[in-house]
């Protein structure tokens, strides 16, 4: 059940990222089902979602180690609110003609409900 915070930051949220975001593609790719007539694992396809994202944030040099922060990775923010789908580690993701992936997802409750949903991506 959403709360009195939920009501009032998720609305806000949404909106200004739509307002000062960029567009980013995220692909959600079908389900991989074995096929026995074809022998194989055979995807059911994939959907690209077009969203507004906080632009891309670069790590601080203190916090890349190699392992967990790599030295190109970034950060964006997604308003959860009317998402169609949920970001998902190894996703592929398109903003400014580059690829990248997720990495890690966080996600941001605004009180019961999810608000915001940030991500780690890595070329």
């Amino acid at each position: 059940m959403a709360t009195a915070l939920d009501t009032a930051l998720i609305p806000k949220i949404k909106s200004i990222i739509e307002d000062f975001g960029k567009s980013v593609v995220f692909t959600v790719h079908g389900i991989a089902e074995y096929d026995p007539d074809e022998g194989s694992v055979v995807e059911s396809g994939s959907t690209d979602y077009t969203v507004k994202a906080t632009p891309p944030e670069n790590y601080s040099r203190n916090l890349v180690d190699g392992d967990m922060i790599q030295e190109n990775d970034c950060r964006i923010s997604i308003s959860a609110s009317g998402l169609s789908f949920t970001p998902k580690n190894g996703m592929p993701v398109v903003f400014d003609n580059e690829n990248w992936r997720v990495v890690a997802v966080e996600t941001g409750y605004t009180g019961e409900d999810i608000g915001l949903y940030s991500m780690q991506l890595r070329r």
